[in-house]
């Protein structure tokens, strides 16, 4: 499967029905940041410390081979 989403780490070991669920979840996410709505700026910020959180404790997103 071919895309430019960073799955998260337990990838192989989530369900179909989860799979599915995290994509959704994914694409509504980046739809929200796209508006450039009050919601979407605030998600925008949460984004960016979640990212500097994982950074601080080593973490580096897993990257699909295309």
């Amino acid at each position: 499967m071919r895309h430019d989403y960073d799955l998260p780490p337990d990838w192989d070991a989530l369900t179909a029905e989860e799979k599915s669920r995290w994509m959704t979840q994914e694409r509504c996410r980046r739809q929200a940041m796209q508006q450039g709505t009050s919601p979407s700026k605030k998600l925008k910020a949460e984004t960016r410390r979640r990212d500097r959180v994982l950074a601080a404790r080593g973490y580096e997103p897993v990257k699909q081979k295309r």
